[in-house]
């Protein structure tokens, strides 16, 4: 379980004149702690009731996993522990600050050739047939969580959630009808667990 004091930081757009969060800019800490959410078994009811036509931020969110691309979730981990989660009644990263809790594989490469991976210790290699029996280090960007951590993250008023990009924030802000008397203002919110409970 995370520690109750732990925070996460999230920047805020703001536009000053109408008070509207326009999209908050996060890391991977936050969007894993939004993806888990599906992980309760929320998200089986929300594919059930289809989230196209599900009203609120929740259908949102899961579409926002269902649309974004493989290539920004961390080794070994698919989709479908998100949009089709198992019902569990043990779940490990409670109110889901910690999501490290997540078990990752352990993996072994050739140290022959250094051209294969496999999850199973001492596996034939395809390539040179040697014994795989060396643990690769894994860490750093793909450890734990669903998403990878070296990419920021745009999310809507809405909760949906896309890599952050220039041109995808200027499209948002077109979205919103921006005017060129439009004042912008920036601010950073730190979120623990007394403003995930309340």
């Amino acid at each position: 379980m995370a520690d109750l004091n732990s925070k996460i930081t999230l920047k805020l757009l703001i536009d000053v004149r109408s008070h509207k969060v326009l999209f908050g800019e996060a890391d991977k800490d936050f969007v894993d702690f939004m993806f888990s959410l599906l992980t309760f078994p929320l998200g089986s009811v929300i594919k059930l009731l289809s989230p196209t036509t599900m009203i609120g931020s929740i259908g949102k969110l899961y579409q926002s996993v269902e649309n974004l691309n493989e290539i920004y979730l961390v080794a070994n981990r698919d989709k479908s522990s998100l949009l089709q989660p198992k019902v569990s009644t043990n779940v490990k990263n409670h109110l889901l600050l910690d999501t490290e809790a997540i078990a990752e594989p352990k993996y072994y490469i050739c140290n022959h050739c250094n051209r294969k991976v496999t999850t199973v210790k001492s596996t034939v290699c395809p390539n040179c047939k040697q014994a795989m029996v060396t643990e690769a280090e894994t860490g750093g960007e793909n450890a734990g969580g669903f998403v990878k951590g070296v990419i920021t993250y745009m999310i809507t008023d809405d909760m949906e959630v896309t890599p952050m990009s220039a041109i995808s924030s200027i499209t948002l802000m077109n979205r919103f009808s921006m005017k060129n008397d439009v004042q912008l203002m920036e601010k950073v919110v730190a979120v623990g667990m007394k403003e995930v409970t309340s």
